[in-house]
């Protein structure tokens, strides 16, 4: 019981975000969990100090857990005319998804504010570099795993009463529609249709290559784009 307390919150509450290839291109299987960047000052520090501790997952730099509203499934009702009203009566339009995450990031006898300043400031300067590198993020929740998500914004949610200044952190993420390798293979399978020919009715195909080498198609082509450089040759004089 207690090794599965500790990979749920291993999983759950210390490292529940995923850095997917951009900056972890590099790393085998193109991941890079988020809490080799967040503990990676406190590492160091623990290194210098003598005092270094990582089994103790209580004394980590930042604990996560999900905030309410993260969508499951989110559809919305298309309101524009259809050809008749059972299709628009059934008509549902997908919409992409979103999570949130709050970090709670204290400084304490753990993690020193010289810590915590240089892990944000790293922490920020990786993301903007996933961001700019086109990488995508794993969100691990208790009921629901989102993968290809793209982080919208971090900010800070610290309460006005509270003591210790940007405690905590809000993480928005969205998993869009489609993702980039899906976006690719729509592309390829449309090539690949054009190339290979879709048939649209018994006796007509799409192949562009198979249309040219058509006798009448060809020659008619080929007629056409004699006439037109013939009247350009009379128009210039050539």
């Amino acid at each position: 019981m207690g090794f599965t307390r500790e990979l749920y919150k291993l999983g759950f509450e210390i490292s529940p975000v995923i850095l997917c290839n951009g900056v972890a291109e590099s790393i085998p299987g193109g991941m890079l969990p988020i809490v080799a960047l967040t503990q990676s000052a406190s590492f160091v520090t623990g290194l210098v100090s003598g005092a270094i501790n990582l089994t103790d997952l209580d004394k980590y730099f930042c604990h996560w857990r999900p905030v309410q509203g993260a969508t499951m499934v989110d559809y919305d009702i298309a309101k524009y005319p259809f050809a008749n009203q059972t299709v628009a009566a059934n008509a549902l339009l997908a919409q992409p998804l979103r999570v949130s995450l709050l970090m709670d990031a204290p400084v304490n006898e753990n993690t020193g504010a010289m810590t915590k300043l240089v892990t944000m400031s790293a922490l920020q300067a990786v993301l903007q570099a996933h961001a700019n590198l086109g990488g995508t993020f794993i969100v691990a929740t208790p009921s629901v795993i989102y993968s290809n998500c793209i982080l919208r914004t971090v900010k800070d949610n610290s309460s006005g009463n509270d003591a210790l200044p940007q405690r905590s952190w809000l993480w928005d993420f969205e998993q869009p529609l489609i993702s980039e390798v899906a976006a690719e293979q729509a592309v390829n399978s449309f090539i690949s249709k054009i190339d290979g020919g879709d048939r649209t009715n018994s006796s007509a195909w799409t192949n562009t290559v198979s249309a040219l080498g058509n006798t009448s198609l060809g020659g008619s082509v080929t007629e056409a784009i004699t006439g037109v450089i013939g009247k350009l040759q009379g128009a210039f004089g050539i």
